[in-house]
């Protein structure tokens, strides 16, 4: 028997030692992809190619493409490899502007890996293909000005409300978490606009709502197993049924978005928000606004394509998660270099003072819009902080990059490096510096314009950009107009960044004391 079970262990041991060398060997190989076409490529190391660190948690996916991004200074592309997967990170702005615009046909998908058993997946960001261009026509009508504008009254009372609360924490001087308080304002917009519900959770922070928009971000080690999983070994996923992580919140919101809809249908209810254009292209196929456009478009036939009840929740959940998530961010974020720079502080007050005396204390649409050095601060705020600090894109069909540049083959994976450009101080000098004027007409005229992308550009940039670039300019104009946010020992000096989280988000929040102005 012992003699069995040695020779039983010893071929084991030997078919382990041959599916090392065989794997190690397969890595090599795959290693030198980028090479054989000509193209300069970070050094990787078998099995992670270069992402390590990354995948140990030792620092975030933008960040290695950023070192990757600096260290390749007169390359205008550069190879690298997540695993066995070769990708291409593009440094040069004109290339980015052909893949993003020029050339978008054979870069439609973000290829950007997930969970497709999961419904709330099945949503604009992660479409592709024709299914994505349909969705997309089919959600644009939600963010047009007039949309935007009669959202504007919402958002004007969720920023009132958010000083009234603070006033107790103010007038004491007390430390705030900035980044608790800029969630709660956008989760009571977007809970409003996006779902007609009134969670209220600025005054009771414990609101259902606000607790699982907490739960679908905060970081675990849960979700950055399945994130890691399903990213860079999606077969193994599979194969295992890992998740996205998320489980819970999924079923929160599916169950959600069908009561919604359901009492809406059964008692006639009718709100001028994304959910009422949801139910009509659930019902319909279309929306007003497209009936209209396409009754003046001689011509032009209405796409009848309805959304199931899952594809409801997705585009719901999907606006939920960017709207409040993006939005929360960038104002805490602002916030905080306010504090460190109370120089840009104190000019900011100036504006909001003027804006508000020349409109009778009322932050409009209109008056929104002209406040530009409110605009510079929060374009300055996503240069440092970009929300997607890496766009994502799958080359959909062979494509030859001009000049002598590579082909790339079907399926291949494209990053622009949004994270490395903002840092690049050949764009933008002294980068760690916060300076809202490098956003003045003159300075935007001279700097390349794919060096700035916090919202992607062409056909698949951020559908509601506009919408998240509203919420975040009236949060802060209100907070500004009532108190001063300062620096304390609490206060993460430079910022310390969480490796779990699935969007760039400080380490331990954003401490700041909070003062009334004098």
């Amino acid at each position: 028997m012992s003699a069995l079970l040695g020779c039983w262990w010893s071929h084991l041991v030997a078919v382990l030692v041959v599916a090392v060398v065989a794997g190690y060997l397969w890595f090599r190989r795959r290693f030198r992809y980028w090479e054989n076409r000509g193209v300069p490529q970070a050094r990787p190391e078998v099995p992670f190619g270069n992402l390590r660190r990354t995948f140990l948690g030792q620092t975030r996916l933008e960040f290695t493409v950023r070192d990757i991004y600096d260290s390749s200074k007169v390359r205008r592309l550069v190879g690298m490899y997540r695993f066995g997967m070769p990708t291409l990170i593009l440094r040069d702005p004109d290339l980015i502007r052909l893949m993003l615009v020029k050339d978008f046909d054979s870069f439609t998908d973000r290829g950007v890996p997930h969970n497709e058993q999961e419904p709330l997946n099945h949503n604009l960001f992660f479409m592709n293909g024709a299914k994505w261009k349909r969705m997309r026509a089919k959600m644009t009508p939600a963010f047009t000005s007039g949309k935007l504008k009669m959202m504007c009254q919402t958002m004007q009372d969720c920023g009132r409300e958010m000083v009234e609360v603070l006033e107790g924490a103010a007038r004491r001087g007390e430390v705030v978490e900035m980044r608790e308080v800029a969630a709660r304002f956008a989760t009571d917009i977007i809970a409003s606009v996006a779902f007609g519900v009134d969670c209220n959770c600025q005054r009771n922070p414990d609101a259902e709502f606000r607790q699982w928009g907490r739960k679908a971000f905060e970081p675990s080690i849960k979700f950055k197993v399945a994130h890691l999983m399903n990213t860079f070994i999606p077969a193994v996923a599979r194969a295992l049924r890992i998740g996205a992580g998320t489980e819970e919140v999924s079923a929160f919101f599916r169950n959600m978005v069908r009561e919604t809809v359901e009492y809406r249908e059964k008692n006639g209810v009718t709100r001028n928000d994304f959910m009422h254009l949801l139910i009509q292209l659930k019902n319909r196929g279309f929306v007003d606004d497209e009936k209209a456009r396409a009754v003046k478009d001689i011509g032009n036939d209405i796409d009848n394509w309805k959304l199931s009840m899952d594809e409801v929740a997705a585009q719901a959940f999907v606006f939920f998660l960017a709207g409040f998530e993006t939005s929360s961010s960038t104002m805490s974020f602002a916030l905080y270099e306010l504090a460190l720079n109370p120089d840009v502080q104190r000019r900011l007050q100036e504006e909001v003072d003027a804006t508000m005396r020349k409109n009778n204390g009322q932050l409009t649409y209109d008056a929104i819009a002209e406040m530009h050095y409110l605009d510079k601060v929060v374009s300055e705020t996503l240069r440092m902080y970009p929300p997607g600090a890496i766009l994502v894109r799958k080359c959909t069909r062979r494509y030859q990059f001009p000049d002598g540049g590579p082909q790339l083959e079907e399926g291949t994976t494209v990053f622009v490096p949004v994270f490395g450009l903002h840092n690049d101080p050949q764009y933008f000098p002294e980068p760690q510096r916060f300076d809202p004027e490098r956003f003045s007409e003159e300075e935007k005229a001279g700097r390349h314009p794919y060096v700035y992308l916090p919202f992607g550009e062409g056909p698949r940039n951020c559908i509601g950009m506009r919408l998240g670039l509203l919420q975040t300019k009236i949060g802060l104009a209100y907070l500004m107009s009532r108190y001063e946010v300062h620096r304390c020992d609490q206060t993460l000096v430079p910022m310390q960044f969480s490796t779990m989280s699935f969007v760039i988000m400080p380490i331990s929040g954003i401490q700041l004391r909070l003062s009334k102005r004098t």
